[in-house]
């Protein structure tokens, strides 16, 4: 059974399953241009129904899980996820009870170049930041919704001031921190990704959550206080979304060896939809500026309004 055959008998099995039910498979645009299959399972007298991603359970499929089984685990993830009511879609209108919880992420900017024309940006060297809000509610639970123009639109505001909610928010909702990786470093750790320094002059920077923790390197004044701590300028290596490293520069290799490292681990280790930036990055402190490092070894520094 190929890809788009198992999508169609997901489908069917799940009409018969839930004879009353509109059942559909909606393909997602994710980030760096990940596109990823969800089942929708909408009952009557509800107004959402929870996503549940496809491509990897074909993945098990073909690895040898029996098709009973992948129905069975999608039949229960289905009705632990369910919203067995109607949702009160007005919440997402009200930017009075958003505004609170509109965050930032960074995310690639070349790498993104079909999802961004719709969604609210502000281009940071060579990535976008980009906006989102969480919401809690007793129905669906907790749940991020990545912000669109046409939200913009709805709510009348600007990207401008999205940015200067999110700039408060996202540091008061989930910190930032950087930590010595060999306070992380467990015996399972595989060395062979790390880069050629050792551990204790490597730090990582990211958030509370570890989830989309690369948006800490928006705070200028984190950076300049841990360049004053180095007393050294420092390489920013983009591990991911979600954390970067940041090494001083008069203890690392030279920037061409710290490139191609990070490009072969971007191939090799992280997932797509996690990859942040095949550059590198160098603060400068006497400048108190980011910037890429360009292949002849210069330092491009990012827009002057990203403080």
């Amino acid at each position: 059974m190929n890809y788009p055959e198992f999508l169609s008998t997901i489908c069917r099995s799940m009409e018969k399953h839930y004879t009353k039910a509109a059942v559909s498979v909606k393909q997602v645009l994710k980030n760096n241009g990940t596109r990823l299959d969800g089942l929708l399972i909408l009952q009557p007298g509800e107004n959402i129904a929870p996503t549940i991603y496809l491509n990897p359970y074909f993945t098990r499929y073909q690895n040898g899980t029996s098709l009973k089984d992948i129905l069975k685990e999608i039949a229960a993830v289905y009705e632990k996820h369910r919203f067995p009511s109607l949702f009160d879609l007005s919440l997402l209108r009200d930017f009075d009870r958003i505004r609170n919880h509109i965050s930032f992420r960074l995310i690639n900017r070349s790498s993104n170049l079909e999802l961004l024309p719709d969604i609210p940006f502000i281009p940071f060297l060579d990535l976008a930041v980009v906006f989102f809000f969480t919401l809690e509610d007793e129905i669906i639970g907790r749940s991020s919704v990545l912000i669109h123009n046409s939200h913009l639109a709805l709510w009348k505001k600007t990207k401008e001031e999205l940015f200067g909610l999110a700039k408060t928010n996202t540091r008061f909702l989930t910190g930032c921190e950087i930590i010595p990786l060999e306070h992380l470093l467990s015996a399972e750790t595989d060395k062979e990704t790390l880069p050629p320094a050792s551990a204790s002059e490597i730090f990582i920077l990211s958030n509370r959550t570890r989830l989309f923790g690369a948006a800490c390197l928006l705070y200028q004044d984190l950076l300049a206080s841990f360049s004053s701590m180095l007393q050294d300028d420092f390489y920013v290596l983009p591990s991911s979304i979600h954390e970067v490293l940041l090494l001083p520069v008069k203890k690392s290799p030279s920037a061409a060896s710290l490139l191609e490292m990070v490009q072969e681990i971007n191939r090799a280790e992280v997932a797509p939809e996690d990859v942040l930036s095949d550059h590198i990055y160098l603060y400068r402190a006497a400048k108190r500026r980011l910037g890429v490092v360009l292949p002849a070894g210069s330092c491009k520094t990012e827009p002057s309004r990203i403080r």
